[in-house]
């Protein structure tokens, strides 16, 4: 006697295939195409702290070793430097200013050239702000330095992006 487990295999077959294909055929006729984005933009989320360079020094890149206090979301596009910045962990009821340093060309700024940002009795604020980028800068981040005297300033880690 003949196995009767191939022809079921066979007979299966078809009926997986059709509905395969209707899938596949569905999923298809639904899809948008989307033609990528042309402009080189570089989006980076990095920490917020203490860990600053000296001040006017553009050079030194540092990295957050202690607890971050924040994070910034660095926008890089190629005419523009944006940032989205938090502030979770700052001095309470303080106000500062934003620093948007570009390395080489607008570092050190002389003044605040991305507004302020304000934290509320726990310390949590946020700000966002946008600059023109200057022409062959390559190296970004920012600066949150108190008005007046007393609180720490917070810097974030730097980030890179070809000119």
């Amino acid at each position: 006697m003949r196995p009767s487990w191939p022809r079921r295999t066979m007979a299966v077959v078809p009926v997986v295939l059709v509905a395969t294909l209707a899938f596949v055929s569905a999923c298809s006729s639904s899809h948008t195409a989307t033609t990528p984005s042309t402009s080189a933009a570089t989006s980076t989320k990095v920490a917020l702290g203490t860990n600053n360079p000296a001040e006017g020094d553009c050079t030194t890149n540092t990295s957050e070793a202690a607890s971050a206090v924040g994070f910034a979301m660095l926008d890089v596009t190629p005419t523009s430097f944006q940032a989205e910045i938090q502030l979770q962990k700052g001095s309470s009821n303080t106000t500062y200013e934003v620093f948007k340093q570009q390395v080489p060309g607008a570092c050190p700024q002389s003044m605040a050239n991305g507004g302020t940002l304000t934290t509320d009795s726990t310390g949590r604020g946020q700000a966002s702000t946008a600059v023109p980028r200057v022409a062959g800068a390559t190296t970004f981040f920012v600066q949150l330095v108190p008005t007046g005297s007393g609180p720490p300033e917070y810097t974030s880690d730097r980030i890179s992006a070809a000119s």
